[in-house]
């Protein structure tokens, strides 16, 4: 399920997807390019994130958000 996108640049969008991939559900945080008339094709650019993860993943996130803002 298509939770929502980023766009990367003019040739990529970023989606963020919930999927059951080989019985395990995971969220697919995946790069895809754009072709055609606007159509998106999956890239190999991409990760699935196991949902009890998430919360540490945004923490960690975050501090790395804090640290860039700094410099």
């Amino acid at each position: 399920m298509l939770i929502g996108k980023i766009t990367r640049n003019g040739k990529q969008r970023l989606l963020v997807t919930t999927e059951d991939h080989k019985g395990v559900k995971v969220i697919d945080l995946r790069a895809y390019q754009i072709i055609n008339d606007g159509e998106l094709s999956p890239t190999q650019e991409g990760i699935f994130l196991a949902p009890e993860i998430i919360e540490t993943l945004i923490g960690l996130l975050r501090e790395a958000q804090k640290n860039l803002l700094k410099e």
